[in-house]
């Protein structure tokens, strides 16, 4: 069969003639009517599309909490806002911790601060040909932790059976053809592999190796089989300094996993509970479609530390960029309304009540311009 050129959509909207009919979604069944009000202000400037919410749609709750970033700031004041929230909503859900609500944050890295795993995420983001292999989980490094040790660590807390049999799916020790040329020494084999799969399991067991250390005993034994250029930078050793200012591709991916051979297994255990959804945070940009009971939205253009959005510019405390002003006149997107669209998102995801917290350099001024912009009243915004 010949193949065909794919059919795609993009630009249909500019496509259709402007006095035809467009479908809208006008009912809102996720939000109560708090959220709606803010998203359709929000939305306002954009189009004249507006939503209502649903018959018998609760009131619900909105906050803004604006604050100044500090250097090397932790994560306390987020839990005071939560227990903030618990009182102002009386749902005492909010004051459970981190898994008492959905926290939006903008950037991966953002999540790596606050779960503890920051040292891992950060050098392999920084060598840019591992961006998609680190996002998506399909980096081999990645793969060894999150497919290969973890499922055995956790069937050990389970019974022999289960430890056994995730082992022998993973190790290449027990793959049939191995064993079938291990001959009569097969015996040994699996005696070999049972020690391995022992010393493993009480490696992890109430301790946090380096990761290095997990390695070197993976590598010694064979139990898994491990990544080619991690095991070069396992020959390399460990390093804490910074990457050499090259251009070749597999010397930075060397040095970063010399980085990550340093970290904590507990950093490794952290990015595999966030990679699998099962993180109390989530990314602005990967939420669209998806609800929480409680939402707290963070926004932190200097942690964030990129260019493609940024709250101080729509909040007024920071002026738009010449290419900014230039693009809206030609009528092309720009950062103020791509961040527009990404906290109209983030704020629609909440189902009961939304916390939002500004970090910004003026508060005060962050403060006066959501008022002015009708998007909150005063008795709504907190500044600390």
């Amino acid at each position: 069969m010949a193949s065909r050129t794919p059919i795609t959509f993009s630009g249909l909207d500019d496509a259709i003639p402007a006095d035809w009919a467009k479908p809208e979604k006008r009912m809102n069944r996720r939000c109560p009517t708090r959220v709606v009000d803010l998203i359709n202000v929000i939305r306002a400037s954009v189009d004249g599309h507006q939503q209502i919410p649903k018959p018998g749609a609760a009131r619900g709750t909105v906050r803004m909490f604006c604050t100044r970033q500090v250097p090397g700031q932790d994560f306390s004041l987020e839990e005071q806002i939560a227990k903030q929230m618990a009182d102002v909503t009386g749902d005492v859900q909010w004051a459970t911790g981190m898994q008492g609500r959905k926290t939006l944050i903008l950037e991966h890295k953002m999540a790596g601060r606050r779960m503890g795993f920051e040292g891992v995420f950060t050098p392999l983001y920084a060598v840019e040909h591992l961006n998609t292999g680190l996002l998506d989980g399909t980096l081999p490094i990645l793969k060894l932790f999150f497919e290969g040790v973890a499922p055995i660590v956790e069937a050990a807390r389970a019974d022999d059976f289960t430890l056994m049999e995730a082992v022998r799916l993973r190790s290449p020790l027990l793959d049939p053809k191995y064993l079938e040329s291990a001959g009569t020494n097969q015996l040994e084999v699996l005696e070999s592999v049972g020690k391995a799969t022992q010393l493993l399991c009480e490696m992890l067991t109430d301790n946090d190796p380096l990761i290095g250390e997990v390695a070197q005993v993976l590598q010694r034994t064979g139990l898994l089989e491990l990544p080619a250029r991690f095991v070069e930078a396992m020959a390399l050793g460990a390093t804490a300094d910074d990457a050499p200012e090259i251009s070749d591709r597999e010397a930075l991916e060397i040095h970063a996993y010399r980085i990550v051979l340093g970290c904590s297994y507990s950093e490794m255990e952290a990015f595999a509970g966030y990679a699998n959804g099962l993180s109390p945070f989530g990314t602005h940009q990967g939420v669209k479609g998806l609800e929480f009971p409680r939402v707290m939205v963070i926004l932190n253009d200097e942690e964030a530390g990129g260019f493609l959005f940024s709250y101080e510019k729509l909040l007024g405390v920071t002026p738009a960029s010449p290419t900014d002003v230039k693009n809206q006149r030609a009528g092309k997107d720009d950062s103020l309304s791509r961040t527009r669209r990404l906290l109209y998102v983030t704020c629609s995801r909440a189902e009961e009540s939304l916390a939002i917290v500004i970090y910004s350099a003026q508060p005060e001024i962050a403060k006066a311009s959501v008022i002015e912009a009708g998007w909150l009243k005063a008795d709504e915004i907190v500044v600390l």
